[in-house]
């Protein structure tokens, strides 16, 4: 059976970067996959590039960052069920181009609209 994937965020910030984005190999249209953790926290892990005894370049796939928490609760369910998702690198400032807001990196995530689930409404306080 073929599922038909859709948009389902355009394009959206990875907060809270662990790597150099300037010195990690990434480019706009690399794949990226998201890792559902313990504390529910949805994190991107892409392959970046590394270096051994500072010579010899090879490729290890690494945190990068995390997605913020609204996004996580729309994605969690998805993560968990292994439901297919597409997920790429649509956006890349590096440090050496950033202003004072620091380096960007945005990701699209791309999956079957009918396997998400809408948010449940939240009762009035």
């Amino acid at each position: 059976m073929i599922e038909t994937l859709h948009p389902v965020l355009p394009k959206t910030p990875v907060l809270g970067l662990r790597c150099h984005i300037g010195r990690s190999g990434l480019c706009i249209g690399d794949p990226a996959s998201l890792h559902l953790t313990e504390t529910g926290e949805v994190t991107l892990l892409a392959e970046v590039k590394r270096r051994y005894l500072g010579l010899f370049p090879y490729r290890q796939e690494m945190p990068l960052g995390h997605l913020g928490p609204v996004i996580a609760r729309i994605l969690a369910p998805a993560i968990r069920s292994g439901a297919p998702m597409r997920v790429r690198i649509v956006g890349l400032t590096p440090e050496h181009l950033c202003g004072p807001q620091g380096p960007e990196v945005y990701v699209s995530v791309w999956a079957d609209p009918l396997v998400l689930r809408p948010l449940p409404p939240r009762p009035m306080q």
